[in-house]
């Protein structure tokens, strides 16, 4: 983004950091926000593990929406409740047990010529680690 700037017509105005509504805008994004954004994801992700955290970083526009409502007095938009209805039937489907993606050709429990490959060099390694 930093290259777009002049293009953009950006003129920075170091004085304007100095005013403290500015001052203490940047603050409460650097400390507040981010801090508080990073702490609570990576208690999220000692919980409940990577990959199942990852899953929910798509709630992000939701909350964002909520949010907005709340602290902004914003009103929501039909558009909005589309995009929250889209998001979250989406996030429901991708941690549903029910909803399974089975590639075509392949049955339940039945396993592919990859997995096999894999089973093989898995139980290759174990041999080596046994043998040592």
């Amino acid at each position: 983004m930093l290259p777009a700037l002049p293009v953009f017509g950006f003129k920075p105005n170091v004085n304007q950091l100095t005013q403290p509504v500015h001052l203490f805008n940047i603050l409460f994004l650097g400390l507040g926000a981010s801090a508080l954004c990073f702490a609570t994801w990576g208690s999220a992700v000692n919980i409940l593990g990577a990959v199942k955290t990852s899953a929910y970083i798509y709630a992000v526009p939701v909350i964002t929406v909520a949010t907005s409502i709340i602290v902004l007095r914003e009103r929501i938009t039909g558009i909005a409740v589309m995009g929250i209805v889209l998001t979250l039937v989406g996030l429901l489907v991708s941690q549903s047990k029910n909803f399974s993606f089975q590639p075509p050709g392949r049955k339940n429990g039945q396993e592919s010529a990859a997995d096999n490959g894999l089973t093989e060099h898995k139980k290759i390694a174990d041999h080596q680690v046994e043998k040592a």
